[in-house]
């Protein structure tokens, strides 16, 4: 009752925070919107003569910055010190600018704080980074790697963000290390895009740098420590060692949920990190909260998942500190420890465990030292791998895949000689070519997961308000620029390398015409048909995500961007999970039918 009333009064002053801080108290002057906007077009001209070089999202960025802050300006201004930040953002760029256009790019060179840049695969958008670079950094051998998940800011915006990152702030006394400072397109507890930047801005700088791959640690508090328990349990063969300050691991608990339709009830185990609490027996972890902070429960819960399992911390590398009398902050004597629990854990290096066990619910999450789930009997069911060398448990598997030479492995007392391991009517085998469409990793839906990747948007002829609110919704929440073409702009490359997302009907998108006839449901003039269920389609509109029957290996989506919007996206982000699924129904913003499609896509 102690930790409900705690945990209730959090989220309260969570919610008036945010309430306050969309609220912006300072609205820049006219004068000040002109400075800015000519500092824009002289970085602009600037930039127009970069195009296509290296580096040159390293200037970019802070165009953008200036670009999303004015785009957004009547509440992204949150002080007045946002005005500063922008130009000084501004003048960084040019700067910049004029270092690439003469070949003499300071900053790939630089020691201490700074900015850099990635353009996303998602969206094509450049999206901001930040990095400390100690001065023993030399290049000439690989270096520990801390990545650093920030905070919920409801005040973060680029233009803020670049500013700390660039700020002349000392590196800490003998820090040897690269830190990574994600952005994640601000404020979503690194899922869906927000995800997928956390691995972009990584790839970006073990391209950029010399960085040991069995070196890596994972940090975060706050919303970052729901994004270290999130991507340390679904991740854990990626990291030497996971640091997790308070946030959450589950949602109906923290936001309060109850009597959710039984689609949305098993989506949930997507991002529930502690569903996948087994995976600590695979990456060292800490889990910390403050002895008075209501997010103390997010490690209370995975501890309590641990007692279900089983297991107890002498199975495990872990380490659980609570901070005493303190609120929603790291005691400095538990930050003391568990830096020194995480300089053993990447003294030792990342290593696979001589038992691996694992657990997933979806084929997104699959992979873990060698072993991947390839596909599971039923999606949002427990799916367990329990490997000693080359004898294996399974439960929930049905298409197994092992690393390395083909070999002789046990599988639930069977003997089969393989690499890639199918089970039909109980039996296992090798595994012959995937027939016909399988939930299979990266196409295992629900509708949201189209936007963790490469899409692009087709519009019909005509308005669209759902494509008009997704551009809107994803500009400001996930800080990029929506990509939209009409249906005779679509390429070849188009169909083969990105999710299409097509909105409108037969009639009015051509898209649309060319794959409804292979898609799950029946759609005329007069009906809408989906399973037994038929709806008049002069008031009604299906929302779907399926393989591309032009390209099965990339999804299609009809009439739907992410499933869930600007509250969410101003509540806690707890909230950004599906409510669509697979498939669903639409009579205007009424939700008449939904659910989710089986592991064969029926």
């Amino acid at each position: 009752m102690k930790n409900r009333l705690r945990l209730a009064l959090a989220l309260l002053g969570l919610a008036a925070t945010a309430a306050a801080q969309s609220n912006p108290s300072y609205h820049p002057t006219d004068q000040e919107k002109r400075q800015i906007r000519a500092k824009m077009a002289e970085l602009g001209r600037l930039l127009e003569g970069l195009r296509g070089k290296p580096l040159v999202e390293d200037v970019e960025i802070y165009h953008k910055a200036a670009q999303w802050i004015l785009r957004h300006e009547a509440e992204e201004f949150f002080r007045p010190e946002y005005v500063g930040h922008t130009l000084t953002s501004l003048d960084r760029g040019i700067a910049r600018a004029k270092e690439l256009a003469a070949g003499r790019p300071s900053w790939s060179r630089q020691k201490g704080r700074l900015s850099r840049a990635y353009r996303s695969r998602v969206d094509g958008s450049v999206q901001p980074y930040g990095l400390v670079i100690p001065d023993s950094y030399d290049g000439a051998r690989p270096v520990r790697l801390d990545l650093v998940l920030h905070g919920r800011n409801a005040t973060l915006t680029e233009a803020s963000f670049l500013a700390a990152q660039d700020a002349p702030k000392p590196i800490p006394p003998g820090q040897d290390f690269i830190q990574l400072e994600v952005y994640g397109r601000t404020n979503n507890s690194y899922r869906w895009a927000g995800e997928t930047d956390v691995f972009e801005a990584l790839a970006a700088v073990e391209k950029q740098y010399k960085i040991d791959p069995d070196r890596i640690v994972l940090r975060g508090f706050s919303m970052g420590g729901a994004g270290g328990w999130h991507l340390g349990l679904h991740h854990p063969d990626r990291w030497v060692a996971v640091e997790s300050g308070a946030g959450y691991t589950e949602t109906k608990r923290y936001a309060k949920l109850a009597d959710l339709p039984s689609y949305q009830e098993a989506v949930l185990h997507i991002y529930d990190a502690v569903d996948y609490t087994l995976n600590m027996w695979n990456v060292p972890m800490v889990g910390y909260g403050g002895e008075d902070d209501a997010q103390l429960q997010a490690s209370l819960n995975i501890q309590e998942q641990l007692a279900r399992e089983g297991l107890a911390l002498p199975d495990l590398r872990a380490l659980f500190l609570v901070g005493p009398k303190t609120g929603h902050r790291f005691h400095p004597d538990s930050k003391k420890e568990s830096d020194a629990f995480l300089n053993r854990m990447v003294a030792a290096r990342r290593r696979a465990p001589e038992r691996l066990r694992f657990v997933t619910y979806t084929t997104e999450y699959n992979r873990c030292f060698g072993w991947t789930v390839e596909a599971l009997e039923k999606h949002y069911d427990r799916a367990e791998v329990d490997a000693r060398g080359r004898e294996v448990r399974t439960r929930n598997v049905a298409r197994l895949k092992l690393e390395g030479a083909a070999g002789e492995v046990t599988l639930d007392g069977q003997k089969v000689r393989g690499s890639v391991f199918e089970k039909k009517n109980g039996r296992w085998g090798a595994a012959a070519p995937l027939p016909g469409l399988r939930k299979i990793h990266g196409l295992q839906g629900p509708i949201d997961d189209a936007f963790r990747d490469s899409f692009l948007c087709v519009r019909p002829q005509g308005s669209s308000a759902p494509l008009d609110l997704f551009a809107t919704e994803w500009a400001k929440w996930m800080r990029g620029e929506l990509p939209v073409k009409d249906a005779a702009a679509v390429t070849a490359e188009d169909i083969a390398n990105r999710h299409l997302i097509l909105f409108g009907n037969p009639g009015n998108n051509r898209m649309i015409e060319r794959v409804v006839g292979r898609l799950p449901l029946q759609w005329t003039r007069e009906t809408i048909t989906i399973g037994s269920k038929s709806f008049p389609a002069a008031e009604h509109v299906p929302a779907l995500i399926y393989p591309n029957p032009l390209n099965p290996k990339r999804y299609v989506v009809l009439n739907s961007g992410h499933t869930f919007h600007e509250s969410e996206f101003r509540g806690t982000n707890a909230l950004l999970y599906p409510r669509l699924g697979d498939w669903a129904v639409l009579r205007g913003d009424q939700v008449v039918a939904a659910g989710l499609f089986d592991d064969h896509w029926k």
